[in-house]
């Protein structure tokens, strides 16, 4: 007995390890192929699929003559090729298909189907918290001038991994439960339901944000304001604009100029940029005569105007561009990947995205390139 349960602990760990692994794969294009590199620029699986997705929970959705497939880390085939047309990524334990009767399945790790949805259903989505968003398409009928218009019309609500709906197919849109709340939205309206199938705010406002740091923008008659996760407004709408709480300020807009706000209300940094970036790392992006520079939270000018567009701080390092080219400071201002990019996207355990002589790559914070291509 105790022999199977050290080797059951084995099992574990090494599958553990193997999708810890499968997460630092990084899919790379090379003359219209795909394979991926680990986080040294080392090629682990060459370039031959037509297109490739990232790994997630230890597996990819790739394309291979033009046929979509689900590979592990050691390219074994989960689900093989001519089965599918459309295979989505592995999300807690499933992934959605379609078949070629536009037939909608879950699949598990084994490459088993778990369910199979209603022929009527025509979305299916990725499971977040233990629940999926599907959609049906469904008759709309107006009346227009005296006569009876059809048009065209979706309809949405989630389902669980046994299968049971959490509402009717009541909602013009959903969105996925990254945290125990989702927005709702009906008849042009927006609200709040939670993953206990309770309707947390009934769809009532123009329009709700997404939920950082526990608060999301709402807009109401042309003004916005913010409420929390129970629906309780914590800010009042009477602004002309409000975008995302990022690390306790949320940029606000006065008089088409902006500024920052707290988690009361209160103007933090007066409105007096042209357009603004949330802080990220203590520093945010502001635009001051068509140039962007970096201010803290007291408001003060880090680096003046000076770059044609930024993107924001992570892991220490951020992208910007002068001359129409990309680089990247850190947050001392200096320069640690020269203005040679004709893109950088964000960097995410120690790599970015980039686009170098026309070619779609990696970048270290060292400025070295992955995969070091022959």
């Amino acid at each position: 007995m105790q022999l199977k349960f050290i080797l059951f602990a084995v099992l574990f760990c090494y599958l553990i390890v193997l999708k810890l692994h499968a997460q630092n794969l990084y899919p790379i294009e090379k003359k219209g192929k795909w394979g991926f590199m680990d986080t040294y620029g080392n090629m682990q699986i060459d370039f031959k699929y037509d297109l490739a997705g990232s790994f997630n929970e230890g597996f990819a959705s790739v394309a291979l003559n033009r046929m979509p497939c689900l590979i592990d880390v050691h390219e074994n085939r989960i689900i093989d090729t001519g089965l599918y047309q459309y295979i989505g990524p592995v999300s807690e334990g499933l992934c959605s298909v379609m078949d070629y009767k536009f037939k909608r399945h879950y699949i598990n790790e084994s490459g088993k189907i778990v369910l199979s949805l209603d022929p009527e259903i025509y979305d299916a989505g990725n499971f977040h918290s233990g629940w999926a968003k599907v959609g049906k398409k469904k008759t709309i009928t107006e009346n227009k001038f005296g006569f009876d218009v059809s048009n065209l019309g979706y309809a949405f609500t989630y389902i669980n991994k046994a299968g049971n709906y959490m509402t009717g197919f009541d909602y013009d849109d959903v969105e996925d439960f990254n945290t125990s709340i989702a927005r709702i939205a009906k008849n042009n309206k927006y609200g709040l339901i939670n993953t206990k199938a309770e309707t947390v705010l009934t769809p009532q406002y123009n329009q709700i944000g997404p939920f950082n740091e526990g608060v999301a923008c709402f807009s109401q008659n042309g003004k916005y304001g913010m409420i929390d996760t129970t629906g309780k407004i914590t800010i009042p709408a009477t602004f002309e604009l409000l975008k995302a709480m990022s690390e306790g300020l949320a940029a606000y807009s006065e008089k088409n100029k902006f500024g920052f706000i707290n988690f009361k209300g209160e103007p933090v940094v007066a409105a007096t940029y042209e357009n603004v970036s949330p802080f990220s790392e203590g520093l945010a992006a502001v635009q001051i005569n068509g140039k962007w520079g970096f201010i803290n939270k007291a408001g003060k000018m880090i680096f003046q105007p000076m770059f044609e567009s930024t993107g924001y701080f992570n892991e220490g390092i951020c992208p910007v561009k002068m001359k129409g080219k990309w680089g990247a400071i850190d947050p001392s201002g200096k320069v640690l990947i020269p203005f040679e990019m004709e893109y950088i996207g964000y960097f995410e355990n120690g790599l970015a995205e980039v686009q170098f002589r026309g070619l779609n790559l990696y970048i270290n914070r060292q400025g070295t390139l992955w995969p070091l291509l022959k």
